[in-house]
């Protein structure tokens, strides 16, 4: 039976806010690398809690310890599942086999409840840190994901006068080890030159509307590529105006959408930051 004292209090309260410090950095914290190294870390600091119960001879210090390594390996468990998408049934087998895992390692504590000696499990310790930390050097050392942009040199709308193109795809190429998230780069379209002959009629007595164009890829949700891996996603073309069925439009790349209204019309492509508002008209 565990006496609720002061020392229950603060090694409770210790033990609760590791854990939702734990919970905090696994959903809410974004590196910008790799989710194996935000897994070496929050393993590498796991292992010194755990180290830190096997060197204490304090029950109350030991139980709640335990209770910080079990909940955010659990919490741990849970992102990796969601990161990478495994689904249910690789979920419930996971889960089956860390359960296994609980009940065997209950069968592993000796007479003070501890698994092995504070030596052993200080080195252990060190020996994470010292992973976690190259994990993270080579994760930073060798860089994220490289994007490439491949598109058509020419569009042509085929039918009706709001149109969606199939234009290229974007490529995602991993060189490192490690498997990474695909962020990739916003890019935006717009009609550059003289569009006047493809916009779209306006109601009497507004003014004059004009040609939209907006480019869309689908790089999909939570995307990761695996090491020294790549994977490409289309980019699709919406064009809306007036009088385009069959007409054909070059593309360039441009630095940003050009103010100029005047020469043959074209698609311009460019890439915008997120801070950016774009939508879809010249400027």
């Amino acid at each position: 039976m565990v006496d609720i004292d002061s020392e229950t209090l603060f090694n409770g309260a210790a033990a609760a806010v590791a854990t939702i410090a734990v919970l905090v950095f696994v959903l809410n914290v974004e590196l910008g690398y790799s989710p194996v190294s935000e897994v070496a870390l929050v393993a590498a600091f796991l292992s010194g809690v755990f180290a830190l119960t096997q060197r204490s001879d304090d029950y109350q210090l030991v139980l709640f310890g335990y209770a910080v390594v079990v909940v955010s390996a659990v919490i741990l468990f849970f992102d990796v599942v969601g990161t990478f998408d495994l689904g249910d049934g690789l979920t419930v087998l996971g889960l089956l086999v860390l359960a296994g895992l609980l009940f065997g390692l209950r069968t592993r504590l000796d007479a003070d409840g501890q698994f092995v000696s504070g030596r052993l499990a200080t080195y252990a310790f060190g020996a994470l840190v010292a992973l976690a930390v190259v994990v993270l050097a080579v994760d930073v050392v060798t860089g994220g994901l490289a994007y490439e942009l491949q598109h058509d040199a020419t569009v042509e709308v085929d039918g009706a006068d709001r149109h969606q193109i199939e234009l290229g795809s974007i490529t995602a190429t991993n060189p490192t080890p490690l498997p990474e998230r695909v962020e990739a780069p916003r890019y935006e379209a717009c009609p550059a030159g003289n569009w006047s002959a493809y916009a779209p009629p306006s109601p009497q007595g507004e003014p004059e509307r004009d040609v939209h164009v907006s480019l869309y890829v689908d790089d999909g949700y939570n995307e990761h590529v695996l090491g020294f891996d790549s994977k490409s996603y289309p980019v699709t073309l919406d064009v809306n105006g007036a009088n385009l069925s069959g007409a054909q439009f070059p593309v360039e790349r441009t630095d940003e959408c050009p103010t100029a209204e005047d020469g043959e019309p074209y698609v311009a492509l460019f890439e915008v930051s997120d801070e950016d508002r774009y939508y879809g008209y010249a400027l």
